[in-house]
């Protein structure tokens, strides 16, 4: 991905705009500029993640190590 559309993800997700940085992702993808695994990753961040949790995505994808990365979805209550 271009390091543009990754500043353009963060900016979106830290103004809350999900919807369009979802759709950056989807384009991406279309455009084979992101592989698939990587790109649902980025997508589950994007969606149910932190700001904090999209910046670390999006700063793995600007090292180019895309996939080191493993977004985890917290449960909202704890399991006794």
């Amino acid at each position: 991905m271009s390091a543009h559309d990754l500043a353009q993800i963060r900016e979106c997700v830290a103004h809350g705009d999900r919807a369009a940085a979802l759709q950056l992702v989807r384009v991406a993808m279309d455009r084979e500029e992101i592989v698939a695994r990587d790109a649902v990753e980025l997508m589950l961040a994007v969606r149910q993640g932190s700001p904090d949790v999209v910046a670390e995505a999006v700063e793995a994808m600007e090292c180019g190590v895309p996939g080191t990365y493993r977004y985890v979805p917290k449960p909202d209550h704890a399991l006794d």
